[in-house]
């Protein structure tokens, strides 16, 4: 969950506002990516942990999500000739069609997949099917954050990204739902509030608080309810891919938008504020990943920050969010290839480019340095070293691309 929100005023127009003031983010169709750079969240690696020195889990009220936000570099921008501005139309095309979409089409087939092998379970309850189950919820939760660096447009202003991925998960408002008494089906479940059907709320059901639900914990109402989340969720999937691809509630397909940046696009009106926006979720990435996901559960010593921590499943997610920046960056998911403002960055400055390469893999490999799960290990002092070198490692990629890549763009 971000400390700040931000309030979409008008194309390319935004303003903060504390987390405190506000209890939701207002997003706007026509929205676009540029204008002023935000503040950035202020938990630092060097930040001691004061608040939970026994590193009790303490809870924490649910809201928000993460990926759809930026933050710039307080910088002014870099005056390049007219040849080197950015004009490389391809860079959006395959942006769109070899990053975007297919991740979203791995995202609507892992669904699908989680939703049958739930069905699997509630049918027939066994140890095979549930963890068969735990295991397409993992599959689909990696493709997810191996998207958030690209969680804009209608992830955020359709609210598709809440309705997947509302953290930290408020369990009070989940076992309401079980406790109410209320009929479970994809319709009415449907109608819950983010927090009670996005992946989170499958992972309470099918992992339990701590990663230790056994077989005999479930109860009929946790399956009815699962049974009712899987649709659900496949269904948020599919309109999430729909919205890039055909265009949802009466609105055009957003890549058509995308693609006509500076020709016609309501929401792009140059070439450059759509490259912009990929910097900018990029950024948004990184700072989250380093400053929030990570960096708060650290300071405060508190595994109930960790986003994943039902099943233990954070630290894969880390690694996946990098890996999102990196398809961002470089113009393909997974096994796509494609332009990406990598090309760009070459054309002016190859040495940069090695750079900011060089300093996200160094980001992959000390995430990978931490022991797992980091449930586990998020208190553990012989693990504080490791924590505190990923969250520096993230930290020096996210500030060379705000003050070395973004200028040359603005």
């Amino acid at each position: 969950m971000s400390r700040y929100l931000k309030l979409w005023t008008g194309i390319g127009l935004y303003v903060l506002v504390s987390g405190a003031a506000c209890g939701e983010t207002q997003k706007d169709p026509s929205a676009a990516g540029g204008g002023d750079p935000p503040a950035l969240s202020q938990a630092s690696p060097q930040q001691a942990a004061q608040m939970n020195p026994e590193c009790r889990p303490i809870p924490v009220d649910g809201g928000g999500e993460g990926g759809e936000e930026g933050a710039g570099s307080g910088r002014p921008a870099v005056v390049l000739s007219p040849e080197q501005r950015f004009q490389d139309r391809q860079i959006l095309l395959d942006f769109a069609d070899q990053v975007v979409i297919p991740a979203y089409e791995q995202l609507v087939a892992d669904t699908q997949a989680l939703s049958q092998a739930i069905q699997a379970f509630v049918q027939d309850p066994n140890a095979q099917t549930l963890q068969a189950a735990r295991q397409a919820w993992s599959v689909a939760r990696i493709t997810w954050e191996e998207s958030e660096a690209f969680a804009f447009g209608p992830a955020a202003y359709l609210g598709l990204d809440a309705d997947l991925d509302e953290w930290p998960l408020n369990e009070v408002e989940v076992l309401e739902v079980l406790n109410s008494g209320d009929p479970l089906t994809p319709e009415t479940v449907a109608e819950l509030e983010s927090g009670q059907k996005g992946f989170h709320a499958v992972a309470f059901l099918l992992f339990g608080v701590d990663n230790n639900k056994s077989l005999q914990d479930f109860t009929e109402r946790d399956r009815e309810y699962l049974a009712a989340l899987g649709p659900v969720l496949a269904d948020t999937a599919a309109k999430l891919l729909k919205s890039w691809t055909e265009g949802v509630q009466g609105l055009p397909a957003f890549r058509e938008e995308w693609v006509k940046a500076g020709e016609g696009s309501k929401s792009y009106l140059t070439l450059q504020a759509a490259a912009e926006e990929i910097a900018q979720g990029i950024l948004g990435m990184l700072d989250e990943l380093g400053k929030v996901k990570i960096g708060e559960a650290f300071a405060q010593q508190n595994p109930f920050l960790l986003e994943s921590r039902f099943a233990h499943h954070s630290l894969p997610e880390f690694q996946a969010n990098v890996r999102s920046v990196q398809y961002a960056y470089l113009g393909g998911f997974r096994d796509r290839k494609g332009r990406g403002l990598s090309q760009f960055v070459r054309d002016i400055n190859p040495n940069l480019d090695s750079q900011i390469q060089s300093e996200l893999q160094a980001a992959a490999a000390a995430l990978q340095g931490i022991p797992a799960p980091i449930e586990k290990s998020l208190c553990d002092a012989n693990a504080r070293g490791s924590i505190t070198a990923a969250m520096e490692k993230i930290e020096d990629a996210f500030d060379s691309f705000a003050q070395e890549v973004v200028p040359l763009l603005q």
